[in-house]
């Protein structure tokens, strides 16, 4: 079912009927875990006794916010607690804690977003910051210059299709803002009261889909701000985080009652759920958001625990 201008309202009927085995998802690594994978504890030197009462997280990450991966699937986590973003190479086993910006540091990064060419987007959202890094994974430059702040604190970010406006979500303001790719603001766009303190954001057919924690419901809204409708998801009482593939047409959406994450295609029927609640390496406390990278695998944020968990698409036995 796609968006119209009419409200949408989509319904999907949880089914006790088992997925289709192409339709499964297994649990691969986790960041941050225990038994994970986890930085050195040398490289993580960031104090937190204001925020967790002791010293270093034990295993890296401490409360993870956002995650992205680029071109040579190295996977970026925002950590705004030890306020730096750590840069995994799975296949590798490659790491780095990226800490500063130019000659300013980070001090609570928040979102991250991969555009058609490499380039990676990060907001700070104590700074009010929008940071670009080059395909290399270099940092490339600040989006405003020094005393511009357009944003107040800005987190959850998103492109548009053709990669030249930056969707921001700012909280404070209950607004998206859009920028162009030079940090320049194209247009303010103020969030009903009762969508407000929105949590995630994506485009998707061109259009804009925010998450607000408030009331639990996805507006759909035009890159001009006009209202589109609703997206809900029937037995998602109270969707967390959402993502969308767009290579399968699918949504995975953050399901607290039962813990787990839940597909949906675009008509509304549920596909499959996977995850569980739990503290193991593969279980979740909370899911705090969502991405799909480009080959199908899902990364589950909780930040209660800590870490960021990949599920990948079953593999034929």
């Amino acid at each position: 079912m796609r968006s119209s201008g009419a409200l949408l309202l989509l319904a999907a009927t949880l089914t006790a009927e088992q997925p289709p085995a192409s339709l499964q998802f297994d649990h691969l690594y986790t960041f941050g875990s225990k038994y994970g994978i986890h930085p050195p504890k040398l490289l993580n030197r960031k104090a937190l006794r204001a925020a967790l009462g002791d010293g270093d997280h034990p295993y890296g990450l401490a409360h993870p916010t956002g995650v992205t991966t680029d071109f040579r699937r190295n996977v970026w986590i925002a950590d705004p607690v030890t306020a730096s973003v750590h840069v995994f190479g799975p296949n590798n086993g490659a790491y780095r804690e990226i800490r500063r910006v130019g000659d300013l540091p980070l001090q609570q990064p928040s979102g991250l977003v991969t555009d058609a060419a490499g380039r990676i987007y990060l907001t700070d959202a104590a700074s009010g910051g929008v940071f670009v890094f080059d395909e290399n994974g270099e940092f490339d430059r600040a989006l405003f210059k020094r005393g511009e702040h357009p944003l107040q604190n800005p987190t959850g970010i998103a492109l548009s299709e053709d990669g030249r406006t930056i969707y921001v979500l700012d909280p404070p303001r209950n607004a998206v803002v859009a920028l162009d790719r030079e940090g320049g603001v194209n247009l303010t766009i103020t969030l009903p009261e009762e969508k407000s303190e929105a949590c995630a954001i994506s485009v998707i057919n061109n259009q804009l889909y925010v998450l607000g924690s408030r009331q639990h419901r996805v507006q759909i809204l035009s890159p001009a701000g006009h209202p589109r409708g609703e997206l809900q998801w029937e037995g998602v009482l109270i969707p967390t985080a959402f993502a969308f593939d767009p290579a399968q047409r699918h949504f995975m959406v953050g399901n607290p009652r039962f813990m787990a994450v839940q597909a949906f295609d675009e008509e509304g029927v549920n596909l499959t759920s996977f995850g569980r609640f739990g503290d193991g390496v593969d279980q979740m406390e909370r899911i705090d958001s969502l991405y799909v990278d480009p080959q199908g695998l899902v990364y589950v944020v909780d930040g209660r625990l800590g870490k960021v968990i990949v599920f990948g698409p079953s593999q034929p036995r």
